[in-house]
């Protein structure tokens, strides 16, 4: 008896040791494939951002993800010069612009009036609808993410004269 026992219990302790090795080796598997990315997630690092030299203006762009005349969505960086100024515009589609650097002035109208525009702060996010006749400023060196769905136009106004 004390021999089947002690087999019985040598037994147990090995399956038991087994399972806990396979357990193991089940949960690093899992994070294992956990932590490969999954198709489609992208990352873009700060210094990966290829920018367009700055134009008259004094702003730069760069299409950090995805493509702005196709259809799906598409994240445009805008590096605005301290002082510089996007004269009045309207898209064809929503935005959303989320400041990383910088202070983004806002105003809306046809014609820019720095005085009335309002001040978005490095880490907001604002929301301009399709069509909405506005412009942008930045106030230091302003960093902005857009982000919005393609295709995606850009109409600039001009008053009559301009």
């Amino acid at each position: 008896m004390a021999k089947n026992a002690l087999f019985s219990m040598l037994r147990c302790q090995t399956l038991q040791y087994g399972m806990r090795h396979i357990v193991v080796l089940v949960l690093l598997s899992a994070v294992s494939l956990g932590a490969q990315a999954p198709a489609g997630h992208v990352m873009v690092q700060p210094d990966a951002i290829k920018w367009s030299p700055p134009g008259p203006g004094g702003v730069s762009t760069a299409i950090a993800e995805g493509n702005p005349q196709q259809a799906g969505p598409f994240t445009m960086m805008l590096k605005l010069n301290d002082g510089a100024w996007i004269p009045p515009h309207f898209h064809n589609v929503d935005k959303r612009l989320v400041v990383i650097k910088g202070e983004l002035l806002m105003g809306h109208g046809d014609t820019i009036d720095a005085a009335s525009a309002s001040v978005l702060k490095a880490g907001g996010i604002a929301v301009m609808p399709a069509n909405t006749h506005h412009y942008e400023g930045g106030r230091g060196e302003t960093i902005v993410a857009l982000i919005a769905n393609g295709p995606f136009t850009t109409t600039f106004v001009q008053k009559q004269g301009q």
